[in-house]
């Protein structure tokens, strides 16, 4: 996953003066009030994704240590729905990651859409402000689809193994849990990639100049 660091970018972007567009006087304040809740957004990334980091490694070594227990003939139980129990506690706190992220995108739509312009870059920069807050939302569902699938993992897995007894384990389980853990690699990278187009529009934006 990306850390995206295009604080300053935006920053130079919205207070140029010199051959950029500008905000009208009378609207400094709410200028600032839109680099501030873009610097929020960004910063809750960065804070965001060592987080989702930090699940994924713990997550994929309780896979590593599932597929080693399920294949024994005695399986430690215990250890194994822990470990899934963990998981689900880290999902948790990825999701409330992506409702922050959320909030903080909401603020940032509004305190752009408030800005007033003294020229005729007005129609560009609305629009790369705009594209701006749409990677935002894209890049919440993308990672809220990475979730989800690994929800999916965490449910299917807790049932294949509910069953003390491995003659009972119902195979349908656990090829559904590996098959979810697959799908959430491609939302991790579309996330990823959203988050490269947002850095390519916030450059854009510092271009209008």
């Amino acid at each position: 996953m990306r850390i995206l660091v295009v604080i300053m970018v935006f920053l130079i972007a919205l207070l140029c003066t010199a051959g950029c567009f500008s905000v009208r006087t009378a609207d400094t304040h709410n200028t600032t009030i839109a680099v501030q809740h873009y610097n929020t957004w960004v910063s809750g990334q960065n804070v965001f994704d060592r987080n989702v980091r930090s699940a994924i490694a713990q997550i994929g070594n309780h896979i590593t240590t599932y597929n080693t227990e399920i294949a024994k003939d005695q399986p430690d139980y215990s250890l194994l729905r822990a470990n899934l129990a963990t998981d689900r506690q880290l999902l948790d706190q990825w999701g409330t990651g992506i409702d922050n992220l959320s909030a903080a995108t909401d603020q940032f739509d509004q305190s752009t859409t408030t800005l007033t312009y003294d020229n005729a870059s007005k129609a560009r920069v609305t629009e790369s402000l705009g594209m701006m807050t749409q990677y935002m939302k894209i890049y919440t569902v993308d990672m809220g689809n990475a979730r989800q699938h690994l929800i999916e993992y965490v449910n299917n897995a807790e049932t294949y193994i509910r069953p003390d007894d491995p003659n009972y384990w119902n195979d349908d389980y656990r090829q559904r849990a590996m098959q979810a853990k697959d799908q959430a690699l491609p939302a991790l990278a579309e996330g990823d990639a959203v988050l490269g187009n947002l850095t390519a529009q916030a450059q854009k934006l510092e271009q209008l100049q």
